[in-house]
């Protein structure tokens, strides 16, 4: 992975972590305790160039999606 690309991927982890933790009323501690459990950062990871293109509401609902599953 080239380092821009690196570059934009922690970007979209910090958007889709502030994001979610705006909507739902959690704090970052509880945001990665979500993380361990689902693994969400690596589910943005594996797949930047989708979150790339939305919008921070469109990632909570990814996300919310992605968490349902389990």
């Amino acid at each position: 992975m080239s380092e821009k690309r690196l570059d934009n991927t922690i970007f979209l982890m910090y958007l889709v972590t502030n994001s979610y933790c705006g909507k739902h009323n959690l704090s970052t501690e509880d945001f990665l305790k979500l993380d361990e459990k689902y693994e969400i950062l690596n589910y943005v990871a594996e797949c930047p160039d989708i979150f790339d293109s939305m919008t921070n509401e469109e990632m909570v609902k990814e996300i919310e999606e992605y968490v349902s599953q389990f």
